[in-house]
């Protein structure tokens, strides 16, 4: 028997719709899972790369050193620290604060506590020394095989490049 003038959805259209969307959303939420973590490792390389650029910047500006501290653990971390003339020795730097990787991303090689020091003509160094030489690290993506990210610091001009892979 029908109405003629019936309005809305029957019981069974509203069940096929509902149906559909789940269908929808079984296949999708996997592909959502898995781009949201390869988001924290590219937002976790992009972090890193801008602390090492406001190294090498203010190493250039203030002439004096600055060096990047990477600290492995769990989180990794990293801070900015400033060469004190005055007093000889290595400073925190005040206006930045001790920074921790993302969960899920951690730093895979080297595979100790590093640091990457900037001198005032802008070259760069791994170690405590005025030679030049170029310093990379990777940095993984633990939920996702394979998804890493290469930060590398040209020692000659302290260029900061980031790659895919490592």
């Amino acid at each position: 028997m029908l109405f003629k003038n019936s309005k809305g959805f029957s019981l069974v259209e509203l069940l096929v719709v509902l149906a559909l969307m789940g269908a929808i959303f079984a296949i999708g939420i996997p592909a959502i899972v898995s781009q949201m973590s390869h988001l924290r490792l590219t937002r976790s390389v992009r972090e890193v790369s801008s602390e090492l650029q406001a190294a090498r910047l203010k190493a250039i500006a203030r002439n004096t050193k600055y060096r990047v501290d990477f600290t492995q653990g769990s989180p990794d971390t990293y801070r900015l620290a400033t060469w004190n003339t005055g007093t000889g020795a290595w400073e925190n730097d005040a206006t930045r604060t001790t920074m921790s990787l993302e969960s899920g991303i951690n730093i895979s090689t080297p595979n100790a506590n590093f640091m990457v020091v900037f001198y005032p003509n802008g070259i760069s160094s791994s170690a405590d020394n005025a030679t030049a030489a170029a310093s990379s690290m990777c940095i993984d993506n633990t939920a996702k095989a394979n998804d890493k990210m290469t930060i590398t610091i040209q020692g000659s001009t302290g260029m900061i490049s980031v790659t895919t892979g490592c």
